[in-house]
Parts: C-alpha cells; sequence; structure tokens
C-alpha cells in the first residue's frame, strides 16, 4: 500500500488538497494519506500530523509571528519521513514555507516531491527556481502560462487546468438567493469580497466598508453582499461590520449563489477574482499588505499585474488598486462607472470571457490526480527495481 505526505498551508490549499486527495482515493482506494494541512484535508481522510491553516500569513513578515508554529510542524514532518517512510510527497502552493523548508527535507529523504498549484516565481522569487530544479520532481499547474514557464527554465511540468471551472455554478436560483439574504430584487447589488484570511479581512473589509459608502452615497439604493469564506469565522466579520454606515448582508454558503446577484463587485485581489471572472462580473482589484511585505514584493515584481484576471489575460482587463493607491473614492469611482456605464461593463464582461477560456476544460483535479499518480508508478517501479 503506497502512502502520501501532504502538506497545505492555508485554507485555500486546504481545499484543494483535499479535492486532490479524494480524487486520488477514488482512482486508487489502496492509498493512504497524512500531512500538514487543515480540518478539510483530515475530513477527505488524511491523518491530520499538525494544523498549519491556523498560522496562514501574507507573505514572510507577517509569518514570523508563527515561527513556533512552523518549527512545530517541520520536526513533525521530519519524524513522519523518517519512521514511516512515505512514497512521495506533495506540496500545495505555500511557497515561502514549502520549498526552502519541507521540499530540501524531502530531497534529504529520497523521496520524490510533487508541487500542486505553483508558487508565484514567475511574478517573482525567480532565485527559487534553483530550488525548484534540485527539490521538485513535478510541477503540476493551473496557468497555461506557468507550463510554459516552467518548460522553458527545464523544469518538468504538466498543466492540469483550473479547478474553479468544475465549480463555478450557483446552487441556489437567483429568486432562493435573493429571498434568503433579504435582498431587494429590483435594487442594484454591489459585492464585497475581501479575502479568506484573518489578515485579508482585517485590512480589506474596512476599506471595503469605506468604499461602499461612497458608492451608496452617489448611487442611493444600492444594496451590497459580502460571500464569507467557509475559513473566516463569522464574528471576524460582524466585528467590522459592527461599526458600518451601510448595510451589508453577509451570505454563507456557495461564494457562487452570491456573484450570480451582483452587478460590479471590490475584490481583493486572489482567487476571488477569477470566481468573480468566472460568474461575468465586472469588477475592481484592492489589495493592501504590510509595508515591509508590500515594499519587498515591490523591489522583485517582474510582471506588470498583479489581479490574477490581468495575469491570465496578459493584459490589463480590470483596474488594480493597490497599498496606498486603493483610495475609497477611487475604488468607489470605478465601480460607480461600472454600474452607469454599460459599454464598460460590457468590455469588461467580454474580457473575463476571455479569460475562462484560458483557465482549461472541466476534470482538472482528476488531471492534476492522474499526474501525481504517473510520478508515484514510476518511484514504486524503482523501489521494486533495486
Amino acid at each position: 500500500m503506497a502512502s502520501i505526505l501532504f502538506s497545505a498551508g492555508d485554507p485555500s490549499g486546504d481545499a484543494h488538497a483535499a479535492r486532490l486527495i479524494e480524487a486520488l482515493h477514488a482512482k486508487d482506494a489502496s492509498l493512504s494519506f497524512a500531512g500538514l494541512g487543515g480540518p478539510v484535508m483530515q475530513r477527505a481522510g488524511m491523518t491530520l500530523l499538525d494544523d498549519l491553516t491556523q498560522a496562514a500569513s501574507i507573505g514572510p513578515f507577517d509569518a514570523a509571528r508563527h515561527a513556533a508554529r512552523f518549527l512545530r510542524a517541520k520536526r513533525l514532518f521530519e519524524a513522519h519521513l523518517t519512521t514511516h517512510r512515505p512514497d512521495m510527497v506533495v506540496l500545495v502552493d505555500f511557497g515561502d514555507y514549502h520549498l526552502p523548508v519541507l521540499a530540501p527535507l524531502a530531497k534529504r529523504h529520497g523521496i520524490p516531491v510533487v508541487y500542486y498549484i505553483s508558487p508565484q516565481v514567475w511574478a517573482w522569487g525567480r532565485w527559487r527556481l534553483r530550488g525548484i530544479r534540485r527539490y521538485v520532481t513535478r510541477m503540476v499547474v493551473f496557468f497555461p502560462f506557468e507550463e510554459a514557464f516552467y518548460r522553458r527554465e527545464g523544469v518538468p511540468v504538466t498543466w492540469v487546468g483550473h479547478p474553479l471551472i468544475d465549480d463555478a455554478r450557483p446552487v441556489m436560483s437567483r429568486e432562493e438567493a435573493v429571498a434568503g439574504w433579504g435582498l431587494n430584487p429590483w435594487r442594484r447589488t454591489v459585492g464585497l469580497l475581501p479575502g479568506s484570511r484573518r489578515q485579508e479581512i482585517s485590512r480589506h473589509l474596512p476599506l471595503m466598508l469605506a468604499i461602499a459608502r461612497r458608492i451608496a452615497w452617489q448611487m442611493p439604493g444600492v444594496e451590497f453582499l459580502l460571500p464569507k469564506a467557509p475559513s473566516v469565522d463569522r464574528q471576524v466579520v460582524d466585528a467590522c461590520l459592527s461599526g458600518a454606515e451601510v448595510d451589508v448582508r453577509v451570505a454563507e454558503g456557495s461564494v457562487y449563489d452570491a456573484l450570480q446577484l451582483m452587478e460590479a463587485a471590490v475584490v481583493a485581489s486572489g482567487t476571488a477574482t477569477l470566481e468573480a471572472a468566472l460568474c461575468g462580473v465586472p469588477m475592481a482589484v484592492v489589495y493592501r499588505a504590510s509595508w515591509p511585505t508590500y515594499l519587498a514584493a515591490r523591489a522583485v515584481l517582474r510582471i506588470p499585474h498583479i489581479a490574477l484576471v490581468n495575469v491570465v489575460a496578459g493584459q490589463r482587463i480590470v483596474p488594480e488598486f493597490l497599498q496606498h493607491r486603493a483610495a475609497p473614492q477611487r475604488v468607489a469611482r470605478a465601480i460607480v462607472g461600472l454600474l452607469r456605464d454599460e459599454a464598460s461593463a460590457s468590455t469588461m464582461k467580454e474580457g473575463l470571457r476571455e479569460v475562462r477560456q484560458r483557465l482549461g476544460e472541466p476534470g482538472a483535479v482528476s488531471r492534476a490526480a492522474s499526474a501525481v499518480l504517473e510520478v508515484l508508478s514510476a518511484q514504486m517501479g524503482h523501489k521494486s527495481g533495486r
């Protein structure tokens, strides 16, 4: 019976890894799984060594606050490598930790590493390529430009497409969603998507509420809807909303149920921009990080855009407002423009449709599982041939 050791370091990675575990188990029920991750991976059938999602951070400066937890996770990971000798390691995103810390450990034990969801080395951190070439057996990536990038750099890579393609459909009808969240079907709805981590909520939601106040002042009657990520404690959201001067409805459940109601949205840079794009929601993208993280990223950034929709498109489709440029009046002006100018909104929607086409066909997770099993098969054959 082959065994695979996983590691995922934030709620998004936890969810992606859990789906990969389920797909692997569907293809080979004899596989066993253990690793670092979160509750979703545990429910998928993985033996959880430690919950790393509690230490989800934005950049290395924020991560430093959780140094003790990361050190403990490293010890647990290495102990499992030593005592259980897994047949493969699968690392999921979280490059600031996985590449310098866990990947070398696996290499030292002679265990192949599949890296699922590429760190954004194509945007910054090209110096990490040396470590990827040295420690990673196969990259399994979501975007076609990532495949081209790694092939140019001589790194074994498989592009599988993006799993969101399979998910981007609402569970409820529009009527059910409107009634369920107490919205007025005759009013226009603007979405607020502040992110899926506690730090993102604390940085982005107050900003978005300030933006919402300015939108409401210019367009009275607009309603605001905030889809709450499952990984976010409702109390964290409610604490931010308690002093808000606008009425914001919180939507729990599928984000796509909420996105189908939005005529425009303010979205924190990240996967949420792709979710909104897949639903054809015109948007303005914002992002605020700690100043040390922002300045460090700015010094090494090698691409002209940070919003994933713009990166995938290879051009500016949606406006980006970063750090001090994310002034409420600027972002509000962009959203009001989309609501009032049908031509601008239509042009943006056309660009978002092109982004969807570039994300591949349905079945990404199944293809990723096949890529993992291909590497595992080679490893098992190598073992039996000794």
